[in-house]
């Protein structure tokens, strides 16, 4: 092993706001031996010098000359990790104090690449906007090929954010890392050839909590870019990962993807007409 066990990586971008939080929920965690490696992309107000106030040995900052895309930055921060299993989560979520602990003993098993779990969402003040949502078909342990075809009969938002999903570290090396092919789905697309090469482990309870904010970068990505995305990506795996995604999967996923289209655009349509 080298290094600690467990690095908890978290990209921060003008994060102020929350970067306290975030960084507080990893600090609380039951499972010890982790290290906090927080990477400030050129932040312009204060995230770097909040994150220098915390005393914690286990905390690492690095601050980025210019500000990088993000997943150029995404791809830095965990190559600065050093501990065999590694988890990313952006400067706006939160992981529950006993994520780690349940996360790294069922990656004591080598046949697991990835181990999931569902998600609370709050808002920017901390409300409680759902409970113990994602991984539908997902809970327990599941095969490679059962995985990678849910994960394309799914929206994102329906499996569960970057902070609830741990996995190792050279295995996330052997994948080249987050690419660029995908923004919306770019988590999705990893977990993908991660899970190519070993079985998902989904727990059925809350590990982490993912906050809908108006200020994340999501929320200021239009509908269709999303969408297209998700379709992009669906096509992708079944290039990718033949042997495993069929044609009706990737089928399916697409359907999935018009039918959200059209209750996103019925939804914008009404709020439209209220205005009027």
């Amino acid at each position: 092993m080298v290094g600690v066990p467990v690095s908890v990586c978290v990209p921060a971008f003008n994060a102020a706001r929350t970067i306290t939080e975030t960084i507080d929920s990893i600090r609380a965690q039951d499972f010890g031996d982790i290290e906090i490696v927080v990477l400030d992309n050129a932040s312009t107000d204060g995230t770097g010098d909040l994150v220098r106030s915390m005393r914690d040995e286990r905390l690492r900052l690095h601050t980025n000359d210019t500000v990088l895309p993000m997943t150029e930055n995404w791809n830095r921060v965990m190559s600065l990790a050093d501990g065999e299993l590694v988890k990313l989560v952006c400067a706006d979520d939160l992981i529950t104090p006993d994520c780690l602990s349940a996360q790294v003993e069922t990656l004591r098993d080598e046949r697991i690449a990835v181990a999931g779990a569902k998600f609370d969402v709050i808002d920017d003040e901390g409300a409680v906007l759902a409970r113990a949502r994602g991984l539908a078909g997902l809970i327990g342990r599941r095969s490679s090929r059962a995985a990678i075809r849910t994960f394309v009969r799914k929206l994102p938002d329906d499996l569960c954010p970057t902070a609830a999903f741990l996995f190792r570290r050279r295995e996330f090396e052997a994948t080249g890392g987050f690419r660029t092919d995908f923004f919306y789905a770019m988590d999705i697309d990893l977990v993908a050839r991660l899970c190519a090469r070993g079985g998902f482990f989904g727990h059925n309870r809350p590990l982490a909590v993912s906050r809908a904010s108006m200020f994340n970068h999501s929320s200021t990505t239009s509908t269709l870019s999303k969408f297209s995305d998700v379709v992009r990506f669906n096509h992708h795996a079944r290039r990718e990962h033949r042997e495993l995604v069929r044609p009706v999967d990737v089928f399916a996923g697409d359907v999935t993807v018009a039918r959200q289209a059209v209750v996103r655009l019925g939804a914008r349509a009404r709020q439209l007409a209220g205005r009027g």
